[in-house]
């Protein structure tokens, strides 16, 4: 059996490899050993060739693919960028020759048995379209995965009628399962059948840490206060972080700002210990106990994090009441999964949104003097 796992993440890749670690879509114990993996990964983020160098150093799979975004994604002009959608969407074989870089795509045809991505992209229709014989399976790609319908947020009814129609009457957006690190959590509307991802076995954290290049001597947080930081990318946010670093200022021996990776303003956070490295997060948790800290969030989806991967419950603090997140169906969705989170958590009232600055700081000064006696592992 031969799976493709196609990812342009490194949330993405960390749980491809979880999947492929643990064999979970073999059929059986005794097909193990000839269980064959692919992997793709799209040169859409920065770490994107340095991870596809180190998969192939480790040797866990048959093939590692770097291949091109899709080329319509480069077009600004919205005439040309909608051709070029409805021309990969008829002729899904030259979409995979451009991103693969070849000049057939035989190679890709008739040759996989599962096709495992986290969304539902026009190359991962196309290549569901490739091997018209392969179940398809989706895997766990964040907040997304846990509620509503991702596809059909991003795909319009027109284009999966299109896919239909091409696939001889099969739904190849539907996927057969979907891989999450925590189906109690889960409420998608992709699938009914929702199954459960290994947890990050010692064998397999020590396989992450060196693709992903986490140092053993990776420094834990003294600080009892993180604040996961936002882009200060307009007028209100920058206000938000400004207002928020004044208050920590004053209680800077206790607080540690990890720096959003897009984050350019720097100078916001003068005063304050601050954590740039960019390790992993997903990985670092698992070397940085969370438990009994405060997470302060805008509407960092890592703060979920200690939940999903691990099972920890920190207490969190969203600021999305004191500075605007953008009206609509993504915010509705986001404050679901944060109702969601509270029901899930043994001591939901760890669980804090204030709705003044007056109220916030209180909530920093009274975390701070009723943990003082004791420092989180």
């Amino acid at each position: 059996m031969r799976c493709l796992y196609y990812c342009s993440t490194p949330f993405q890749v960390l749980n491809a490899l979880n999947m492929h670690y643990n064999k979970i879509l073999a059929p059986s114990a005794d097909d193990v050993e000839d269980f064959k993996g692919v992997m793709v990964i799209v040169d859409v983020f920065s770490s994107a060739r340095r991870l596809a160098k180190k998969i192939k150093q480790e040797g866990l799979f048959e093939k590692v693919f770097l291949i091109d975004e899709e080329d319509h994604k480069s077009h600004n002009n919205k005439v040309k960028k909608a051709f070029g959608i409805a021309r990969d969407t008829f002729f899904p074989e030259r979409l995979l020759r451009q991103q693969f870089r070849r000049k057939s795509a035989a190679f890709l045809r008739n040759r996989f048995d599962c096709i495992v991505s986290s969304t539902f992209s026009h190359p991962v229709a196309a290549l569901c379209t490739a091997n018209p014989d392969a179940k398809y399976v989706m895997m766990d790609d964040g907040l997304a995965s846990y509620f509503g319908n991702w596809t059909k947020r991003l795909r319009s009814w027109p284009y999966l009628a299109m896919l239909k129609a091409r696939n001889h009457g099969k739904d190849v957006s539907d996927p057969e399962a979907l891989y999450v690190m925590r189906t109690e959590l889960c409420h998608t509307e992709l699938t009914d059948n929702i199954l459960q991802l290994p947890d990050f076995s010692q064998g397999f954290l020590e396989t992450a840490f060196r693709i992903f290049e986490i140092p053993d001597d990776i420094p834990a947080y003294s600080q009892r206060v993180v604040w996961l930081g936002h882009v200060s990318g307009n007028p209100e946010k920058k206000a938000g972080t400004i207002k928020m670093t004044e208050v920590f200022k004053k209680y800077k021996d206790d607080v540690i700002a990890r720096i959003h990776p897009r984050e350019k303003e720097l100078e916001l956070y003068e005063g304050l210990a601050t954590d740039t490295d960019g390790y992993m997060w997903e990985l670092q948790l698992s070397k940085t106990s969370m438990e009994g800290r405060l997470l302060v969030t805008l509407g960092s989806t890592g703060v979920f994090t200690p939940k999903l991967l691990y099972n920890s419950e920190p207490r969190l603090l969203f600021m999305y009441k004191l500075i605007p997140l953008p009206n609509g169906s993504a915010l509705d969705e986001f404050l679901q999964i944060v109702s969601q989170l509270k029901e899930s958590y043994a001591h939901p009232e760890h669980i804090y949104e204030p709705e003044t600055w007056e109220e916030f700081e209180k909530f920093i000064q009274e975390y701070l003097d009723e943990t003082s006696p004791s420092t989180p592992e």
